[in-house]
């Protein structure tokens, strides 16, 4: 039975420890947080394959092909002599260039750089870790061999530089602990703080592993080394939840989803793998611990699918999207007239389309509140009445067949091109050549052009006539409200940006509402101050009902916290997505509905005021 669970515990964790080092990895390739990372985690991952190898050898040397010969070298040398025992294989891996690399780790979190200082204890980490290794296999000084059980702790003997060891262990265990707590103390948001308690309680739990081995061993006490596996393995999974659900050891940000979804595959890949393994092991006498080297295999070769796609954008996709980005930028910087736009917008939609492949595409501009083309390419039939509630969008939609009418009943994607917080137009695309729909890194691509297209539009109409009269007439008259209709959006935004600076406020044209009132005993910043408090009335409105419930927030309470902790509190917008676990997009688009809901707010305040 005992046998049974620690095989069971280690492969377990075997597989999640090679997983998420890899995961990690790939997820943010140009980080060296993250590599350390996986470097550690695929040395914890050494520790439970010794375990694996010391309950079920391989076959004898004289059967293992020679190329396997080089993947064992840092295990002892008698292990593969004429009588070799079980026990050899629990000398190889020593966990302290895990321990090691994690310091390393915790310091670059901590400070974000390295001294010359720092450098030298991570060396001495780093040169006691290699010797330790090279110790134990050439001369066995820091374990003294025996034939116990390998299941108990109790199977090797401490040799005479253990106490070296154990000390290097429990200094950089306590050394990490510290850098992780000072950075917890430190942390600008409660993200960051969450991400780094649950890095110091799996150090913690790591950290015991060592003492407990070493207490067995003193007391004689035959504790079972699933023991350390189950401390070792908790820690990893306090790891990768700190992965999934801030986002820790990688850059940006991880969508849980992408998290979830790609462990799922992998586990699957490699249960289908297992199970064939499994058959030979038992029909054919294979050995056991081939399961455990396939589901390495599987779990690498499957990880390494996405790293691969992205080396193979990179070479043969990389030219024609730097070409793609070029041409958008020479029509950036070309000096625009008004009658030049829908020339330039052709342009740039023709390079657009041929390099995602389009079988045609349109460009649609909201021009006097009617849905106008002014851009086309291999499109030569007569545009539809469209309605502007069918081109309304936030973001990148999908359009299912028969979506739009004849003949656009085709149309694979709408994207909306947005100047500031306002929706200028839309562009739609027909469906890629030779394919059923858009590849992700399309899409991704295609949503960095609309931004540049949409400046096109911008500095087009700043261009022109109307434009400059406009603007010229900003800086010297203060905005016409309307107090009878619909407070702008725009209006209330600004405002919003300028939430604390009193003297704005009062030349805001939010000064001129009716709840803000007239008093003439009011001087230029008591107006700002009541425009001050008149807005955060109507926020309040927006608040939904109760206490803020605790994470993860309900996505009704989205609106109302984007504003308060964008505006109010002046938070970062990258921690206000970390904190609500949103993408950038969804930030957006839940910011521009915010606004115009305040806005509407504010509307209604005023129509109730006397």
């Amino acid at each position: 039975m005992l046998y049974t669970f620690t095989v069971v515990v280690n492969l377990i964790a075997l597989a999640v420890a090679v997983w998420l080092g890899t995961y990690i990895i790939s997820r943010s390739p140009r980080s060296g947080i993250a590599w350390l990372a996986g470097l550690a985690l695929w040395s914890i991952a050494g520790s439970f394959l010794n375990v694996l190898l010391a309950l079920n050898p391989p076959p004898s040397p004289t059967l293992m092909p020679l190329w396997m010969r080089p993947l064992l070298w840092f295990w002892p040398k008698g292990t593969f002599d004429s009588g070799w025992g079980n026990w050899n294989w629990l000398q190889g891996w020593q966990i302290t260039p895990a321990v090691t690399i994690w310091h390393h780790i915790t310091l670059l979190i901590r400070t974000g750089r390295m001294n010359p200082w720092r450098w030298t204890r991570v060396s001495i980490g780093y040169a006691i870790a290699i010797a330790a290794i090279l110790g134990q296999r050439y001369s066995g000084l820091v374990f003294t061999t025996t034939s116990g059980d390998p299941l108990y702790l109790t199977t090797l003997v401490p040799g005479p530089l253990y106490p070296l060891y154990m000390f290097t262990l429990i200094v950089f265990t306590i050394l990490s602990l510290i850098n992780l707590i000072r950075s917890a103390r430190a942390a600008p948001n409660v993200v960051q703080r969450k991400q780094l308690n649950l890095m110091v309680a799996a150090t913690l739990i790591a950290g015991l592993a060592g003492p407990i081995s070493f207490l067995s061993y003193r007391m004689n006490f035959l504790l079972p080394r699933v023991t350390v596996t189950l401390l070792l393995g908790c820690a990893v999974f306090m790891i990768g939840y700190a992965v999934a659900r801030y986002s820790a050891l990688v850059e940006g940000r991880v969508i849980g989803r992408d998290f979830l979804y790609n462990g799922i595959v992998v586990l699957l890949t490699a249960t289908l793998y297992l199970l064939v393994v499994w058959t030979s092991v038992v029909f054919y006498g294979v050995p056991v611990v081939a399961v455990a080297i396939v589901a390495i295999l599987a779990i690498l070769t499957h990880s390494l699918v996405d790293v691969g796609r992205r080396v193979f954008d990179f070479v043969f996709y990389r030219r024609e999207t730097r070409e793609l980005r070029a041409g958008l930028r020479r029509l950036a910087h070309q000096d625009y007239q008004a009658d030049a736009l829908e020339e330039n917008l052709s342009t740039a939609l023709e390079t657009l389309c041929q390099f995602v492949h389009a079988t045609y595409g349109l460009i649609i501009l909201f021009k006097d509140d009617r849905p106008q083309l002014v851009a086309s390419y291999r499109w030569r039939q007569v545009l539809p009445e469209l309605p502007f509630d069918v081109l309304a969008s936030d973001d990148v939609v999908r359009l299912p067949a028969d979506k739009l009418m004849p003949p656009l009943q085709e149309a694979a994607l709408l994207v909306p091109l947005y100047i500031g917080e306002v929706q200028r137009g839309a562009l739609i695309l027909g469906r890629p050549e030779n394919a059923v729909s858009y590849a992700k890194s399309d899409v991704e691509r295609l949503l960095e052009a609309s931004d540049q297209i949409a400046d096109l539009i911008r500095d087009a109409q700043r261009e022109s006539e109307r434009l400059a009269q406009l603007a010229e007439m900003a800086q010297t008259l203060p905005p016409k409200l309307d107090l009878d209709g619909e407070i702008p959006a725009r209006t209330v935004e600004e405002a919003l940006r300028n939430l604390y600076d009193y003297a704005y406020l009062s030349d805001s044209p939010l000064a001129k509402l009716k709840q803000v009132g007239a008093d003439p005993g009011n001087t230029h910043l008591d107006r700002g101050k009541i425009v001050y408090q008149t807005v955060l009335c109507a926020l309040e409105k927006l608040r939904p009902p109760g206490e803020l419930p605790r994470e993860p927030i309900p996505r009704q309470w989205y609106p109302y916290l984007i504003l308060y902790n964008a505006y109010l509190e002046n938070q970062p917008n990258n921690e206000i997505m970390m904190r609500l676990y949103i993408s950038e997009g969804t930030f957006n688009r839940t910011r521009r509905t915010a606004i115009r809901s305040l806005a509407r707010v504010l509307s209604e305040m005023e129509s109730v005021t006397q």
